[in-house]
């Protein structure tokens, strides 16, 4: 996302027909928690590897944040995506 995405502390994502809100979560990585009508879906974070100049989005699933279960994909709308096929949408 870029700088201007990052400013706004929240945004509405379609997903189909489906409005998922994302709201950033400032913390030591740049950080989306993602909702559907108040209910949180999971966590997309984003990931810098060495010698790779586009970040990677890490998927974490609710309840997945200290087991280190996650997904890395390329691209910040699958990463939601993903989130939103997990829970049924």
């Amino acid at each position: 996302m870029s700088g201007k995405e990052l400013a706004h502390q929240h945004a509405v994502y379609s997903y189909g027909s489906i409005p998922l809100t994302l709201m950033y979560s400032p913390t030591a990585t740049a950080a989306w928690e993602v909702y559907y009508g108040g209910e949180y879906l999971g966590l997309v974070e984003e990931v810098h590897d060495a010698g790779v100049v586009d970040p990677a989005y890490r998927v974490t699933l609710p309840g997945e944040e200290e087991t280190g279960n996650s997904e890395d994909v390329r691209d910040w709308r699958l990463a939601v995506e993903l989130l939103a096929g997990q829970a049924g949408l």
